[in-house]
């Protein structure tokens, strides 16, 4: 099982059926819900409505595949959102029950200046743990609740009391995604290291920096250590997914998934180091 994974985020023209046997024919594992076509919200995917689901069972089952997490767009830094974010949660968990997919992906996200950091990320502990509640409650903890690091939310000062928040909630794990703890130039090993014990799946991608602004770049081509976090987490006993993030439906010039996804293998396999090579069509 190679545990390479891509999320719909990089696909965004790509029926679901055309999904599934790209992610095949390219050689992944499984694959990341974020959005299908045009739709965004995951109760209302058409391939996870109650009347389809035969149909997405049979045709991830025919392909040696499945669905790893559904990325969602809750938040909860805005309290004026708050109530709207639990629901989109609620839904999302819910569809994941049905569905068997293991978890959501939600966010901090953002501390506004002049806004205080502490109420901030109490609000943002509250809102995990409504929902990990409400997923013990009504799947018996078969949906867990990851949060991404992005935004705000991503280095040690801001997570760590949001972590201790949180030690008592089992259904809580982060979603670590590389290139946003590369960006504040905070050290790997030392973010490894603290949260570890959390890490339930990776964000892989590419970039460099160029007066301050962050461009991406196919995997291989930017200057993120790629191979220096997967050997740190490998070494380190994960056991997750290595999920490739191709940010197309908000960047939509860069270059497309049929590029981007078949170099992401080409560079995983680097990492990986098996003597097998996967086929690429």
């Amino acid at each position: 099982m190679q545990r390479l994974a891509f999320s719909t985020l990089g696909c965004p023209d790509w029926s679901f059926e055309e999904i599934i046997e790209n992610a095949a024919a390219y050689g992944f594992s499984a694959i990341e819900i974020r959005g299908i076509k045009d739709e965004l919200r995951t109760e209302k995917i058409s391939a996870f409505l109650p009347e389809n689901m035969d149909e997405t069972n049979k045709l991830l089952k025919d392909n040696n595949l499945f669905i790893s997490n559904v990325g969602t767009s809750v938040n909860f830094h805005d309290p004026s959102n708050y109530s709207a974010a639990i629901d989109e949660g609620k839904n999302a968990i819910d569809t994941c029950k049905r569905a068997g997919i293991p978890a959501i992906r939600v966010f901090g996200d953002a501390i506004p200046p002049g806004e205080d950091a502490a109420v901030i990320i109490r609000r943002v502990a509250d809102g995990i743990r409504d929902l990990c509640n409400y997923s013990a409650d009504h799947t018996g903890g078969a949906v867990s609740i990851w949060q991404e690091i992005h935004g705000d939310f991503n280095t040690p000062d801001v997570l760590l009391p949001l972590v201790g928040y949180l030690s008592d909630v089992p259904l809580y794990g982060i979603l670590w995604d590389i290139e946003h703890t590369f960006r504040v130039g905070t050290d790997p090993v030392a973010f490894y290291n603290e949260f570890k014990h959390l890490i339930r799946h990776t964000h892989i991608k590419d970039c460099i920096v160029e007066d301050g602004k962050l461009i991406v770049k196919l995997p291989g081509e930017g200057a993120l250590p790629i191979k220096k976090h997967y050997n740190l987490l490998e070494n380190g006993g994960y056991e997750g997914l290595y999920s490739f993030e191709w940010e197309k439906r908000w960047k939509p010039d860069i270059p497309e998934p049929e590029i981007a996804f078949k170099q992401y293998i080409r560079e995983m396999e680097k990492c990986i180091n098996k003597s097998r090579k996967i086929i690429i069509h």
